[in-house]
């Protein structure tokens, strides 16, 4: 019984302590953003990126996402971050091809 309440402690714990997202360490809630928002994969040399975000906030070209003190969260490919968005409750609406890569336009799920 000792187990079993331990590990329905566990799960409990795992639930509640999901990734969250953090922009430019303000944390994006439906409280302060709207229904879409735009993210621009920044690549690095070694293939990983970082992602800018425009959520309506009024200076978007220079925010990024980051962890909860500020710090710049790179993702390991492009298909971690949209994986990451994905979890947060953010799905693909629109691919723009840009001569420089794509942008991406991201509605809420929920």
């Amino acid at each position: 019984m000792k187990k079993v309440t331990l590990f329905i402690a566990f799960l409990a714990q795992v639930s509640l302590a999901g990734a969250q997202i953090f922009i430019e360490g303000a944390k994006l809630e439906p409280s302060n953003t709207g229904q879409y928002m735009e993210v621009d994969p920044l690549y690095r040399e070694d293939g990983r990126c970082a992602f800018q975000v425009d959520y309506g906030q009024s200076n978007p070209k220079e925010d990024f996402v980051t962890d909860s003190g500020g710090k710049r969260f790179d993702f390991r490919s492009l298909v971690d971050g949209l994986n990451f968005f994905y979890e947060e409750g953010w799905e693909v609406a629109q691919i723009t091809v840009l001569e420089r890569g794509r942008r991406f336009l991201l509605k809420r799920r929920y």
